[in-house]
């Protein structure tokens, strides 16, 4: 096997990885592994962070304090601000498709957390709690008017879901998009067969990985239990075709009944929601194979609905005459 051969195959298996990560442990926590009580904000590993990259794109490195830097990007005017929060391990490049649009009715951030994107890595281990701390750092160091409508992907939505519990003095809105449920991988676990694909298991499954302690997070997460009454609007992806690669059927179906649990239970957090799935999408339903349209609807009405502080309108309202979803009420 020549080398091109080898690189291209090891390339194909990291994608295909990283797709799983994202998809079928969104945060990829563990439940078994280590001692899942601490934060991991005084690590052992003393790495040196990298040297940040030459910006190429639009946005800007904003110095957050402690000799470092995030890079944000954003578009458009008006409040209240929306922030967007990438999935693991994602950058502000996931919401390209969606960004433009949001901007021509709100101011619209999206930013590259630690080591991600442009932005340098964190020395040791963090967890969801250093990189809540630091969003509010860049947010006040970039001078973003608040409140602010955090939408959050995946393992992002979990990140919005602490900040808007942490600081709900700051949030005016929250849209989550098919983002990880609480207690996720435990309950995962408990359906995935050990015998297949068990090295797929311990690559997704994995407490840490890329220097995130991800169970850590998890447990921070597990006690957000209400959101009060903050507009909340649930997107749900209407398919997960990756775990069905993956895993037998009956498996397989009983995934895809645990997500949409985990989302009704996303959507019970707050006394004013939305929840709505996008049926022909995958996970990435912000994203141009996706449904970004229903993710742009989802965001507008919550950006309204705080910024006239009125309620959300009902789901099938305000998704009307699109064949392409279906309100859970």
């Amino acid at each position: 096997m020549t080398a091109l051969v080898r690189r291209d195959r090891e390339r194909e298996r990291t994608t295909r990885r990283r797709r799983l990560l994202a998809l079928v442990a969104a945060s990829a926590l563990a439940v078994s592994c280590g001692d899942h009580g601490q934060t991991g904000r005084s690590s052992e590993r003393t790495t040196t962070a990298p040297a940040a990259a030459a910006v190429l794109g639009p946005g800007r490195l904003v110095a957050i304090g402690a000799h470092r830097t995030l890079y944000l990007t954003c578009v458009g005017s008006g409040t209240p601000t929306v922030v967007l929060e990438a999935g693991f391990p994602g950058d502000s490049q996931t919401w390209r498709d969606v960004q433009p649009q949001l901007g021509r009715s709100a101011r619209t951030c999206a930013y590259d957390r630690a080591g991600l994107g442009y932005s340098v890595a964190r020395r040791g281990i963090h967890d969801a709690g250093d990189e809540v701390d630091d969003l509010q750092r860049l947010l006040h160091a970039a001078r973003l008017p608040g409140p602010y409508v955090l939408v959050g992907h995946s393992y992002g939505g979990m990140l919005a879901e602490l900040f808007a519990h942490e600081h709900a003095d700051e949030t005016a809105g929250l849209v989550l998009v098919d983002a990880r449920g609480r207690d996720a991988t435990r309950r995962q676990l408990a359906i995935w067969p050990r015998s297949v694909a068990p090295s797929v298991r311990r690559a997704v499954f994995r407490p840490v990985q890329d220097g995130v302690d991800l169970a850590a997070g998890a447990a921070l997460a597990r006690g957000v239990r209400t959101l009060g009454d903050t507009p909340l609007a649930v997107v749900t992806a209407g398919t997960h075709e990756d775990w069905h690669r993956v895993v037998p059927p009956t498996p397989a179906r009983a995934l895809d009944r645990l997500w949409t649990t985990m989302q009704d239970e996303l959507a019970e957090l707050s006394s004013d929601h939305v929840h709505v799935v996008a049926v022909r999408s995958d996970h990435f339903v912000q994203q141009r194979d996706g449904q970004p349209d229903v993710v742009i609807l989802a965001v507008r009405a919550v950006v309204r609905a705080a910024r006239i502080h009125r309620r959300l309108p009902p789901c099938r309202r305000l998704f009307s005459g699109d064949a392409q979803v279906r309100c859970r009420e």
